[in-house]
């Protein structure tokens, strides 16, 4: 009997040690606040993020060319952004490497007005396109859908930039724009607006990678040990929402500023298909990306030139996608 709390002090200690108090504080910076890339949000509410030692602020930072430029410059440290910015940045000379893919199939559609008189692809000749931002997933896919039907992006279709998937949205069934590339909770609003789907990335069968995960080499280097907790933090999350949808319903709906849980459950529904259980970015769409480059420099490289792919090797070889699974 006199024995009997030394387990449960060893508990305590124990917990002591590892909670809240010794924590590390990192910062988590995502493009839009939409079902793709809801995984960070998903950690940090579910407790994964706590269960592996780090305390994270996720910050909302949009237009995914701005966002690897805070990256860049420090402010985050970690950053779920467009592929093709964190490419451009790669090839520009910033040291940043690519860790996982949350999906390798794009979540943004082609939209149009019911007005507009278009009624498939090749209608867009001579139109306009909006999308977010001139670098971001959005205009990759603006890019890659039109390239389908032999019509060349910036030539044949102009390319808009406006700021933001809900600008495009308002744009769009405002009738200001004749056709909008969006996803997330725009993509809701627009469609219950009237607005009818031209092509998605299923559509077009086309791999093409959605958010994917960066961080500097230096702070790789630096905090090896960090970043393999935030990726195995990234792979729980993800395993998360594909098993859990009444938890991750509400997270969906505290981080997309409140929406109905009639939207939310439709997003989710959308999503789920697109997650992988281990997030590997694919070689074809690294390399698709690479091909639509302009740039010359874009010759000189190769897709393994922008990831780092050992964590996930690492978390692979532990089993743990394994055990999550199959439990």
């Amino acid at each position: 009997m006199r024995n009997w709390y030394l387990p449960v002090l060893g508990c305590f200690f124990l917990l002591v040690g590892s909670g809240v108090a010794a924590a590390e504080k990192i910062r988590v910076g995502v493009v839009s606040p939409a079902p793709g890339l809801s995984a960070p949000w998903i950690a940090k509410d579910a407790g994964i993020f706590t269960k592996h030692g780090l305390d994270a602020d996720v910050i909302l930072l949009t237009g995914s060319p701005r966002l690897v430029q805070s990256l860049i410059a420090g402010d985050v440290d970690f950053a779920l952004v467009g592929s093709t910015a964190a490419m451009r940045a790669r090839m520009r000379g910033a040291e940043i490497a690519i860790l996982a893919a949350a999906t390798n199939v794009s979540s943004q559609k082609v939209l149009v007005n019911p007005k507009s008189g278009i009624r498939k692809l090749e209608d867009l000749k001579g139109r306009v396109v909006g999308v977010s931002q001139y670098g971001s997933e959005a205009d990759s896919f603006a890019r890659i859908a039109v390239s389908k039907v032999g019509l060349r992006a910036d030539k044949d279709v102009t390319i808009l930039q406006l700021g933001g998937h809900p600008q495009v949205a308002a744009a769009l069934i405002a009738g200001k724009l004749d056709a909008g590339v969006i996803g997330g909770l725009a993509y809701v609003t627009a469609k219950k607006s009237g607005a009818i789907v031209l092509a998605s990335a299923v559509d077009l069968k086309t791999v093409s990678l959605g958010p994917v995960i960066t961080v500097t080499r230096n702070y790789m280097q630096q905090k090896r040990d960090t970043v393999m907790r935030f990726m195995r933090s990234f792979v729980e999350a993800i395993d998360y929402f594909k098993t859990n949808r009444d938890g991750t319903i509400p997270i969906l709906q505290k981080t997309m500023g409140g929406i109905s849980a009639e939207n939310a459950r439709f997003l989710y529904d959308e999503y789920l298909e697109l997650f992988e259980e281990l997030p590997v970015p694919k070689e074809e769409g690294l390399q698709a990306a690479l091909e639509r480059e302009s740039d010359p420099k874009a010759k000189s490289f190769k897709p393994a030139d922008f990831v780092d792919l050992s964590f996930l090797k690492e978390i692979d070889r532990s089993g743990l996608v394994e055990k999550l699974y199959r439990k």
